[in-house]
């Protein structure tokens, strides 16, 4: 809130005005920092699409990044996305990009600075890549890595050694369309983590046919290509399973993928962020198949009933209710799917001030967790124009308690000010001090590793989950956290923002309480397991009992 804005409430309040002001101003003076810790953390990457000029769809959509700890020393490293020059594609004058550019591993030094092991590692994959998506698709208690391309994708297995095979065609993922938001879910349950890519348009270089002030054709001048699914067979290998499991659209324009269980049934559903036409909400039937639910459901479209230019699909229970609602960033004000619990949502982006703050921006990315540790989940949006490289200032928007969003962007200090073409974004606990940091990889531009600071002021409590009957990684898993009368709930999911990937230990604040009352797991395999009076302020790892 500005000045003049608090002038007004002295004014028209008198008295009681200064004490709102105090009020404010003490919660402004509070409020946590983030700070851009990138070039002292030694990660000098730097994002580029392969051109000196953004000339078409394929090099404004990359790409993603991802906090995962790929050698199992307990904290996050991290992936990067890059792009690349392609023939026909790109501009003849990028040419000197040709075979120069790659994505990149850093490792965690454990103190806060970060290594490049991408060469040592074997994950610099040169191809034009879109997302990345980590798990343990073996379940042999390390993370592999899953990066889709315009082009063929890669898969890469994890070693346990610190290097990766790439195993993509031993394994039956390779495919040449133009793969982009993908989700790792377990969808039949069988303790294998099956694999959902989400496919965008069948780009063709030579249509140039648009409007002047979009620069190059838009999504429509193209058709869609439909998203496949793959069904782990616990071998190692992968079977398309996209037409008998009914989710086959051939003219689907995915971007963003993500599942969760949106009706509290127990199995994992699929949310699909499709541009300029309608999503895709797959409900799961239990039996293997899936039908599409998006418009009896209401998350088909915004919120007059236009098909949104929809980037990406978070998951957060905003106001405490136990039922996963849906943030969604798109070309205009964004959309937030408020479940009900009766089988349908409502569209709330204006009602919860969504819609103010992502107006005057092209939103991608979106991050729910609790950046100041009040219980209540809030909310970061990356924004970068979409067919220019103009810049423009990020969003933290603080969850009123469920009431709805304050936009607190300009108390955040002065790093966050700084105008980017945002893209991907990532939510990690990367220095272990116990808040969320933000990861943020920008078109065209340096990545920014934004630290939280201060929001570890109040108490947290983060929950590594192994399972044992359920895949390894416990994706799929729901936790319901008890302190006092507050009750929170989070679910272990695979992709989180746009094309990325957050850690995948599960956060909660718990404000002034020190202890927490109740921890209630409900496993993938239908386990519950129930762990009382935990003290607060510490990272437990829970491992799913035998039946």
């Amino acid at each position: 809130m500005s000045h003049k804005c608090l002038y007004s409430v002295i004014l028209s309040t008198g008295f009681p005005g200064f004490i709102l002001l105090a009020s404010l101003l003490h919660a402004q003076q509070d409020r946590p920092k983030l700070v851009d810790t990138t070039q002292k953390a030694g990660i000098a990457f730097v994002h580029n699409f392969g051109d000196d000029e953004m000339s078409n769809l394929v090099e404004s959509n990359a790409a993603g990044c991802a906090f995962f700890d790929y050698d199992g020393d307990g904290d996050l490293d991290i992936y990067l996305v890059n792009g690349a020059y392609i023939e026909g594609i790109s501009h003849v004058r990028g040419r000197r990009n040709r075979g120069r550019l790659s994505n990149a591993l850093y490792r965690n030094n454990g103190n806060s600075t970060f290594t490049d092991v991408t060469a040592e590692a074997g994950v610099g994959h040169k191809g034009m890549g879109m997302a990345v998506v980590t798990a343990d698709y073996d379940n042999d208690g390390d993370q592999d890595l899953f990066v889709s391309n315009y082009g063929p994708n890669v898969f890469y297995r994890n070693n346990g050694d610190g290097t990766f095979t790439d195993i993509t065609i031993e394994a039956g993922l390779e495919n040449n369309l133009y793969g982009i938001g993908s989700t790792f879910l377990d969808y039949d349950q069988d303790g294998f983590l099956d694999l959902y890519v989400g496919n965008y348009i069948e780009y063709d270089p030579d249509y140039q046919y648009f409007y002047a002030a979009n620069r190059f054709p838009g999504p429509l001048a193209y058709h869609g290509q439909p998203d496949l699914l793959y069904h782990n067979n616990g071998d190692g290998t992968f079977t398309d399973v996209t037409r008998q499991a009914g989710v086959y659209q051939p003219e689907g324009r995915a971007m963003g993928v993500t599942s969760c269980d949106l009706d509290n049934d127990g199995d994992w559903d699929i949310f699909v962020s499709n541009d300029a036409m309608e999503n895709y909400l797959y409900r799961n039937n239990g039996d293997g198949t899936f039908t599409d639910i998006a418009l009896q459901t209401a998350t088909g479209f915004g919120q007059s009933g236009e098909a949104t230019s929809a980037m990406s699909g978070e998951f957060g229970d905003i106001d405490l209710d136990g039922f996963v609602d849906i943030i969604v960033p798109d070309l205009a004000y964004s959309c937030l799917y408020k479940n009900t619990g009766a089988g349908y949502f409502e569209e709330m982006s204006a009602r919860m001030g969504l819609a103010a703050a992502c107006g005057q921006y092209t939103s991608w990315s979106g991050n729910f967790f609790d950046f100041d540790h009040d219980g209540f989940g809030d909310l970061f949006i990356s924004n970068g124009h979409p067919h220019r490289l103009i810049g423009q200032e990020d969003l933290l928007l603080i969850n009123n308690s469920g009431n709805g969003f304050i936009n607190v962007s300009h108390e955040l200090g002065a790093d966050f000010q700084d105008k980017f073409v945002g893209r991907g974004s990532a939510t990690g606990d990367f220095d272990d001090d116990g808040d969320m940091d933000l990861l943020v990889l920008n078109l065209n531009d340096r990545l920014r590793l934004l630290r939280n600071d201060g929001g570890n002021k109040k108490n947290w409590i983060m929950i590594h989950l192994i399972g044992t009957q359920s895949n390894r990684n416990a994706i799929g898993s729901r936790i319901r956290l008890t302190t006092g009368e507050k009750v929170q709930t989070r679910w272990r999911v695979s992709s989180s923002g746009y094309l990325s990937q957050s850690d995948y230990r599960i956060h909660f604040g718990l404000g002034d309480y020190t202890q927490v009352d109740q921890i209630e797991v409900l496993w993938p395999s239908g386990n519950v397991q129930t762990l009382k009076d935990v003290e607060a302020n510490q990272v437990i790892t829970v491992k799913e009992p035998a039946r």
